[in-house]
């Protein structure tokens, strides 16, 4: 009897179902298409979130030798790229671009040598914008070595660029093998 009961109830979802059935498809389509567009706002390529094929932007880079006697705003260029997924760090000029809207994470390391000083900042489109502060200060009389490390995010825009720069006759010396910048897409 119950059986009964319920193939009449699962016959007449089905009924009532095939006769919206061109209202269903236009909702399944338009549900379909907002569900390609926010994978593809992900970072996912294609038209589909499967697997693993997530665009990953992220870069991570050390200084090629060590600086000494940084100008004013000069950018602390960080040469040496051991990862560059996205291609959005350039090496040349020490600047990141971000090649799509979203909210990023950097971080840089400075160490300096007993005596010395190495202030900086990261900035977003304009040396005067600045996001975060680095003070590593080896001028405290001890005889080892001083470093800092800081994260910062950042939301940018697509083309914004962010980079590392040198405060006024406070880059007396940063050491290339243990000084680095790097970078990720988190959203």
């Amino acid at each position: 009897m119950y059986i009964f009961q319920l193939l009449k109830l699962i016959l007449a979802s089905f009924l009532l179902s095939g006769a919206n059935a061109e209202a269903g498809t236009k909702d399944f389509l338009k549900k379909f298409n907002t569900y390609k567009e926010v994978c593809r706002e992900m970072g996912f390529k294609g038209d589909y979130c499967k697997g693993r094929e997530r665009v990953i932007i992220s870069f991570h880079a050390r200084m090629a030798s060590s600086l000494q006697n940084l100008g004013n705003n000069a950018v602390v260029v960080f040469g040496k790229v051991t990862e560059n997924s996205g291609s959005a760090y350039n090496s040349n000029t020490g600047k990141f671009t971000a090649p799509q809207d979203g909210i990023y994470s950097f971080t840089w390391t400075i160490l300096t040598d007993p005596g010395k000083i190495f202030v900086t900042f990261i900035v977003l489109n304009d040396t005067s914008n600045v996001v975060g502060y680095n003070y590593v200060n080896g001028r405290n009389g001890s005889q080892t070595y001083s470093t800092g490390s800081v994260t910062t995010i950042i939301k940018m825009k697509k083309n914004d660029k962010v980079w590392i720069r040198a405060n006024e006759k406070q880059g007396e010396y940063a050491n290339a093998n243990w000084s680095s910048f790097s970078g990720f897409k988190l959203s």
